[in-house]
């Protein structure tokens, strides 16, 4: 059964499409604006051809149709003249307002969530991903089987026919609801193997970084690690969490993960589906907040991670600000100026060398904060903690005595703690 939210990515021609924004009470217009010019970008993703645009200001959304009737005239006649294929409304509907929406516009209707989980259904890649997006996506077409079933409704009365319909529609429910277990009890086993994998990272400091969807965070890790995480100029690119480690010369070592990218109203389900991969930030040492200085609206992107951030309950974390993308920014004074606004910020391009390194400079310098340098005599025969020691610290100086090796280490006060280190007289 194809999702009801789907592109027509089969058709012989593009997808051409009516983007509809409805300005609510007192909402600015210029939020209104940027919104849709989000969803613009998001179709776009998809391939859809943006024919026409449509803003509407209300007090509240009018509860058929969303919008008025007399707007949905407007769009339905430029559906007709445009020869329009689809309607996204950057809005969340309900199934009866969708229902309602095509039969008025004679043309299919998707909202701004259809195409957000669109998007991350094309995306995903490892099976992990896939059934987070699968079990989102079936929470969302439960609520709009009715819609599905139209075919049957039309012939009001018709013996046999009403029935029928409820009967298939139950039948789906059921189908979608056992689907929907089957893969919850995948994604707890995968969870539980995520949980494994992070047991054997507890000694490794962790670094998150996360931020606004196309921020260039699979890019800034690629230069930070020297590795080579898929990157694509797209919403979305990334949607499986990814860890390396910064520098394998660096103790304790400093693991890098790579996050889903975030934008303004990511569907709840989407949220909740993705939770367990998104365990790495909240396991995280600290956050690296990621934010597209070349974007116009990079403020409301803080924000929008920030209420993110707090939904999931990493809000709390500490963190840094990363301005990326610097070297597309004209404006002269801007680095300096965010850099004096936010403590201890770092304004950066990816693909400069130096602010590479100063970026890394500062990592360190924040987990230096809680370093401790101190000296330790350790027996020959202490194997074990030799090691533990070696992994853990960073070896100043070495001296081998009658009992035992002399160590002068900077090592974290949390793991001096756990390996119960105590100061040489």
């Amino acid at each position: 059964m194809k999702h009801s939210f789907e592109f027509e990515s089969h058709r012989d021609n593009e997808e051409r499409v009516i983007l509809v924004g409805v300005q609510l009470g007192s909402d600015p217009q210029t939020d209104a604006q940027s919104s849709l010019a989000e969803l613009e970008r998001l179709v776009e993703t998809l391939g859809g051809k943006i024919i026409d645009t449509f803003i509407q200001r209300r007090k509240s959304p009018h509860p058929g149709l969303y919008i008025g009737r007399g707007k949905a005239a407007e769009i339905a006649a430029k559906v007709t003249e445009s020869e329009c294929t689809l309607v996204a409304f950057d809005a969340e509907l309900t199934g009866s307002q969708q229902k309602n929406l095509e039969e008025a516009l004679d043309c299919r209707v998707v909202d701004r969530t259809g195409v957000i989980l669109d998007i991350f259904s094309r995306h995903a890649r490892t099976k992990e991903a896939k059934n987070q997006v699968e079990v989102a996506s079936l929470e969302y077409l439960a609520s709009r089987l009715t819609r599905r079933w139209t075919h049957l409704g039309r012939q009001k009365g018709g013996i046999g026919l009403r029935g029928l319909g409820e009967k298939q529609i139950e039948l789906d429910r059921r189908q979608i609801r056992a689907r929907i277990s089957r893969l919850k009890q995948e994604l707890e086993h995968s969870a539980e193997e995520r949980a494994i994998q992070r047991l054997g990272r507890d000694r490794f400091l962790r670094v998150a970084i996360v931020g606004y969807t196309n921020a260039g965070k699979s890019t800034l890790m690629n230069h930070l690690t020297q590795s080579e995480v898929y990157v694509d100029d797209r919403l979305f690119a990334t949607l499986d969490s990814t860890v390396r480690i910064m520098d394998p010369k660096t103790r304790p070592p400093i693991l890098l993960s790579d996050t889903v990218g975030f934008i303004n109203k990511l569907p709840h389900t989407l949220v909740a589906s993705f939770r367990s991969t998104l365990q790495e930030v909240l396991e995280a040492d600290l956050l690296m907040h990621v934010v597209d200085l070349a974007a116009e609206n990079y403020m409301e992107q803080i924000r929008v991670t920030k209420s993110v951030l707090d939904d999931i309950g990493a809000g709390h974390k500490p963190s840094i600000l990363v301005f990326n993308k610097a070297d597309l920014v004209k404006e002269f004074f801007l680095p300096k100026l965010l850099e004096r606004r936010y403590v201890d910020s770092q304004v950066v391009s990816a693909y400069r060398s130096e602010d590479m390194k100063r970026l890394r400079e500062s990592l360190y310098t924040y987990f230096e904060r809680d370093m401790m340098e101190m000296e330790v005599n350790v027996p020959y025969t202490d194997t074990w903690l030799q090691a533990q020691i070696f992994e853990l610290s960073k070896v100043l100086e070495l001296e081998y005595l009658p009992s035992g090796t002399r160590m002068k280490i900077r090592i974290m006060r949390s793991d001096a703690h756990t390996l119960k280190l105590q100061k040489s007289e």
